[in-house]
Order: C-alpha cells, then structure tokens, then sequence
C-alpha cells in the first residue's frame, strides 16, 4: 500500500507491520492501564479492515507484575524482574484478549527470546506459526521470555525483539511506540527530529533516560531501527498515546520519527545472520584486512587476523574489530577459535602445513560476512 502523496510521508508498498508497544504506554505503577491497550486494540483494527497484517511485540509484564509481588517500585534485581514478569505475563494477556475481543478479533501469546531467532530450525518454525496465526485472523502478540531470559540486560527490553521479528516475519515496516514523541535533539530537549538516515551522526540526540518500567530508552530504540534497516525496513518511534496513532502514521502523516534504512538490502542468509544477537568472539584485523573487507568485498584471510578474543567452535558469530577496537562487522567463522589462533597472521598457502588439513583459504567467506556501514 502507497501513502498518499500530498504532504505525507512516502512510506512505499506496506502489507505488513511489526507494533511494538513499550510498558510505560500500557503500564504504570504496577497497574495495566485498560484505556490505552483498548486505543491500540481499535487502530489494529482498522488497520486490519484497511488490509493490512498486523504483528504485536508488546511489554509490559514487569510493570504489571510487580505490584501484586508486594513491590512498591520496579525491581532492578534480574531475578526479581523475571519474577515478576511471570505473574504480569497472564495479567497482561488478558487485558489484551478483552480489548481485542471488543472487535470479534482472537489474538495468541508467543513468548520468544533471541535465541529462538538465532537458532535456524526454531526460526523457521516461529516464521511459520506466525504465518498461519495470521492467515487464520489472529493478532500474534510477541513478548521477551522474562521469566525465562538469562541475560539480565535484556530482560523486559523488547526494542530488539521486535527488530528481530520485523526481519523474521518479512514484515515492511516497523513502528516503536512509547511514551517519546520521536527522537528529539540536543538529548531529549529539543524538537522531535522528523527524518533520520540510518547510519548518520546521531549519538547527540540520544538521551539515555528510560521509563519507570523500561529498561531501553531511546538508545535501544535507535538501535532496534539500525537492526531492522538491514532488510531495508523503516522504522518509525511514535507516541503511543496520541489517539489514532497507527491508522495515522500509515497514512503518512509526519509524526514521530521516522529512520530511514540503506538503500542496500540483505539478502535472506545475511539477514539471519545479522538477527544473531550474540557474537561468541572477536577477531581484531589490521588496516589492510580491513580495507579489503569493506571496500573490496573481500573474505577473511589468516593473514590479516591480528588477534583472537572469546571459545568458538566453526560456525559460530564472530565480530570483526579494527585495531581500534571498533566492531564493523560480523561473520561466521569456517574454523574454532583455537585453529584461527594457530594460523593468525599466516599466508592462506602454510594454514595445511600448520592445521594437517585446510577447510577452506578464508578464515570468513565473503558470503558469511555482515558489514555495519554505519
């Protein structure tokens, strides 16, 4: 679907969309606030009868959990918060169910971490439960398994989740929708910047404030919009009680902040491993090994290794670090980390003699390689 033209925003063809919904829209104060989902709920709607596919990331299980754990504010401690993410996550639910099923519309709880999107099988099988849940009518609602979750940075932090299933399920657009009105400048204090490009200097607009019940803030919202740019998706951060939020945005109308992604896409093998959150260790290149990466579309070579951080077996994520210490790319290595140390710094032609075998001359092939261009 094609915005209009008329002073809008040129969104292009749209068919699907990813809504993510942060805690402090839907929660506050250990309570979950009816009023608001029931808003979202009735712009799904429209959108739906508009012909677009919808798919929720939604939090909130903290915030509406921690209150009836005899909490008088949000826990820090991450066992407390998985706690109360397992007593908020039914609560939760149900507002859902009955503001939705206002409509006749019947949604289902997906609970989903990262590695459920790293692991190829479980990928594919998250890829099509959602497509037959929405082939069937039904709203997917996507949540961070919090209860579940072992890295305690992450738990109740869905920005990156709902990046990750933009990408999974194919969608063409993102939208964030918080308690912010966009990316404002000058750290928070000034006007909400209405255009980014993926990969400009944005670092000085960031404030790094989060909610009461948040754990992202904008910084994980800008870096949600980085991800999902990789398959060439915009992603819009809203304010998610502005009343007709959604049937607005996709119209066009200019609010919020919208990132615009690059202009090159990912191809699908790419896109999955760009999606795998967590790299297992490091290679440090030298300026050369570099250059031929980035500007030739060179693969890794033993010659150009310089060090070797992190146990990884072959075919783990590695990230690629200059001699700086500045990760600019990410790749899967074609040998564990104890081989790539024996043969570091080494010409393709001795890594036989040194191994007694050679997989492959890379230590990544060039179609194993992600690169951050921003």
């Amino acid at each position: 679907m094609e915005a209009p033209v008329s002073g809008r925003r040129q969104l292009g063809k749209i068919r699907r969309v990813v809504v993510k919904v942060g805690s402090a829209v839907i929660a506050g104060k250990g309570r979950l606030r009816p009023k608001p989902i029931a808003d979202i709920a009735h712009d799904v709607m429209v959108l739906r009868h508009q012909g677009y596919e919808v798919i929720m990331v939604v939090s909130g299980a903290v915030a509406a959990g921690y209150a009836p754990m005899g909490m008088a504010s949000p826990p820090e401690d991450v066992v407390e918060r998985q706690a109360a993410a397992s007593v908020g996550q039914h609560r939760l639910m149900g507002v859902l169910a009955k503001a939705f099923k206002r409509h006749r519309i019947h949604v289902a709880q997906l609970l989903m971490t990262a590695e459920d999107i790293e692991n190829r099988r479980r990928f594919l099988s998250a890829r099509h439960t959602i497509q037959k849940l929405v082939d069937g009518g039904i709203i997917p609602i996507i949540n961070e398994n919090d209860a579940l979750s072992d890295d305690e940075n992450k738990v109740g932090d869905n920005d990156h989740l709902s990046a990750l299933v933009t990408g999974l399920v194919s969608a063409e657009l993102l939208v964030i929708l918080s308690i912010a009105k966009g990316l404002h400048a000058n750290g928070g204090n000034g006007d909400v910047i209405p255009q980014v490009d993926v990969g400009s200097a944005v670092d000085e607009h960031i404030g790094h404030e989060t909610s009461t019940t948040g754990v992202g803030g904008m910084l994980a919202k800008v870096s949600a919009a980085h991800l999902a740019s990789h398959w060439g998706v915009p992603t819009i951060v809203a304010h998610g009680l502005e009343p007709g939020i959604l049937p607005r945005l996709l119209q066009g109308e200019p609010l919020g902040t919208v990132f615009v992604p690059r202009e090159r896409k990912l191809n699908a093998r790419k896109q999955w491993i760009a999606m795998r959150s967590r790299s297992l260790g490091s290679l440090t290149l030298d300026a050369g090994a570099k250059a031929a990466v980035i500007e030739r579309g060179a693969s890794l070579l033993p010659s150009g290794v310089r060090h070797v951080e992190g146990d990884f077996s072959m075919g783990a994520r590695v990230d690629l670090r200059d001699e700086e210490g500045h990760v600019f790319a990410v790749g899967l290595v074609s040998y564990s980390s104890h081989e790539v140390r024996r043969i570091q710094g080494r010409k393709h032609a001795e890594v036989k003699d040194i191994l007694g075998y050679e997989y492959i001359k890379e230590i990544i092939n060039r179609d194993d390689l992600v690169i951050f261009r921003e």
